[in-house]
C-alpha cells in the first residue's frame, strides 16, 4: 500500500488531494512540522531533507511534490495530478508545478524559514521583505492565469491544488487576498470537489481558510 507522509496545510496537501482523487488505496501519516516531528531521527531516516511530502511504496521512497505527483499520474491517470492523455497539458502542468515549487514556494520560505538561507539572523528581516515583495508579483500572475476554467487546458490538475494552498498561506502572512477575485473563484471550484473536501476534513482544515477573509 502507498503511504503518504504529510503535514496539515503544507505543500503536501497537493499530493494528498491527488491521491484522494485517484481512488486508490493509501495510508496518510501525519507529520507535524510545527512540533518539529520532521526533525526527529525516525523521520530523517525516511527523508534526510526533513521535508514533506514523502510517498512510500513497495519500490522505496519518493520525495518532492513534482516527482510524487508524476508518479501518482503514471499509476492512476486520475484528475488532480498531471494529465497523461495529452502531452502538452502534462508539460503545462509540470511547467506550473516547477514555477510554484522553485519560485513562489521559495518566496514563502524567505518569509518563514530564513535559516534555510543563512545563519545570520540579522539578514532574516531583509529576506522576509524580499519574499513579500516577490509574492506581490507572483500572486498577480496567478490571478492573471486564473479565469473561468482551471489553470491548465480546462481540467483539474495538481497546479490548481498548489494555487489553493498558496492562497491560504497568503492569508496566514496577513496579505489582503480579497484583491484576487479570479483566483478565489478558481479555489471555489477546487473546494467543491468531494475528494478535496475529504482531504480537508482529514487534515483538520476549513474551506473558509482558502477564501478571502
Amino acid at each position: 500500500m502507498l503511504k503518504l507522509f504529510y503535514s496539515p496545510g503544507a505543500c503536501s496537501l497537493v499530493t494528498h488531494i491527488a491521491l484522494e482523487e485517484s481512488g486508490g488505496e493509501y495510508e496518510a501519516v501525519r507529520v507535524m512540522l510545527a512540533q518539529g516531528e520532521h526533525l526527529k531521527p525516525d523521520y530523517l531516516a525516511i527523508n534526510p531533507h526533513a521535508r514533506v511530502p514523502v510517498l512510500a511504496n513497495g519500490h522505496g521512497i519518493v520525495t518532492e511534490n513534482i516527482a510524487i505527483l508524476n508518479l501518482v499520474a503514471d499509476v492512476f491517470e486520475a484528475p488532480g495530478s498531471v494529465p497523461r492523455d495529452d502531452p502538452f497539458a502534462a508539460a503545462k502542468t509540470n511547467e506550473l508545478l516547477g514555477w510554484f515549487a522553485s519560485t513562489v514556494h521559495i518566496a514563502f520560505a524567505e518569509i518563514w524559514r530564513g535559516s534555510r538561507f543563512t545563519d545570520d539572523e540579522s539578514v532574516w528581516p531583509a529576506l522576509e521583505a524580499g519574499g513579500r515583495k516577490a509574492l506581490e508579483k507572483h500572486f498577480a500572475e496567478i490571478e492573471q492565469r486564473s479565469g473561468e476554467s482551471w489553470l491548465v487546458e480546462g481540467r483539474f490538475t495538481a497546479a490548481d491544488s498548489y494555487a489553493l494552498t498558496f492562497f491560504r498561506w497568503g492569508r496566514r502572512i496577513g496579505l489582503d487576498m480579497g484583491q484576487y477575485p479570479a483566483w478565489a473563484g478558481l479555489n471555489d471550484q477546487v473546494l467543491e470537489r468531494p475528494a478535496v473536501q475529504r482531504v480537508l476534513d482529514a487534515e483538520g482544515l476549513k474551506a473558509e481558510e482558502f477564501r478571502p477573509a
